[in-house]
């Protein structure tokens, strides 16, 4: 198993806590991969998407606003202000007025994301 523990959270609560095969973030220099026994560091995030995969198969993205990201020991964490579940738009377990809350939030997030980009 070639697996590490990934939390991201935010002020109301932890958004997503599993064990996953790589994590893809938009860092402030740069986009990032992060895998089992990837070296300690700590960084800053820009506003972009999080993709996370397991078995080889991407499993959820998040829109994140920016926020700060630890590696150590086979884990990370992500604590952000701002992130939403991309994913949440289109499940089809969802109800009608879930899916466009979840819409409506992230549409806002969206707004929020383009107005903090640096080369608009």
């Amino acid at each position: 198993m070639k697996q590490f523990k990934l939390e991201i959270i935010s002020p109301n609560k932890i958004v997503f806590e599993k064990e996953i095969d790589l994590a893809i973030f938009p860092g402030s220099e740069g986009d990032f991969g992060v895998l089992k026994n990837h070296m300690p560091f700590l960084t800053s995030l820009r506003v972009g998407i999080i993709y996370i995969y397991l078995d080889k198969k991407l499993i959820e993205t998040f829109l994140v606003t920016g926020g700060i990201i630890e590696v150590s020991q086979n884990q990370c964490t992500l604590l952000t202000e701002e992130v939403t579940n991309t994913n949440a738009t289109s499940s089809k377990t969802k109800t009608d007025e879930e899916l466009s809350k979840a819409e409506k939030d992230l549409k806002k997030l969206k707004e929020k994301a383009l107005e903090k980009l640096y080369y608009t």
